[in-house]
C-alpha cells in the first residue's frame, strides 16, 4: 500500500554523486569511474566503494548539474554509450531521488580508454 506523505525530501551532494555513481557503473561500456591525480596529466581507476571521486554535483540556476568522470571500455561506440549512460543517470535519480530530469544537467567526460587485456 503506497501512501503519499507531505514534506519535502533534502538530498546531499554525496549521495547524489553515489547513487549517479552506482547508475553508470550499471551501463555497458563503463568500466569505472576516474579520479584526475593532482599535478599530474593521468587518471585514476576509482574502486568501486569510493566511486563519488568520479562525480561532481553542483547546483546552477536552471536545477543540478552532474559531470561524470567515466573509463570506457576500448573499441566501444562512445556516442550510444554516453547516450545510455546519461539517460541511465537521469532514470535512477528520478526513482530514487526524485530529481526532475527537466532540472538536471549531465556531463560526460570521458578521461580514459581501457582495453580488455
Amino acid at each position: 500500500m503506497s501512501e503519499t506523505v507531505t514534506g519535502s525530501l533534502s538530498v546531499s551532494n554525496d549521495v547524489i554523486a553515489d547513487i549517479a555513481g552506482y547508475a553508470a557503473m550499471s551501463c555497458y561500456g563503463v568500466v569505472g569511474m576516474a579520479e584526475q591525480l593532482q599535478g599530474a596529466e593521468s587518471v585514476r581507476l576509482l574502486p568501486g566503494q569510493r566511486l563519488r571521486k568520479g562525480v561532481l554535483v553542483s547546483s546552477t540556476d536552471t536545477g543540478l548539474r552532474i559531470d561524470l568522470h567515466v573509463v570506457l571500455e576500448n573499441g566501444v561506440n562512445m556516442k550510444s554509450v554516453c547516450e545510455n549512460l546519461s539517460s541511465s543517470v537521469a532514470f535512477t535519480l528520478k526513482e530514487i531521488a526524485e530529481i526532475d530530469p527537466s532540472k538536471l544537467s549531465i556531463g560526460i567526460h570521458v578521461d580514459a580508454l581501457k582495453s580488455s587485456m
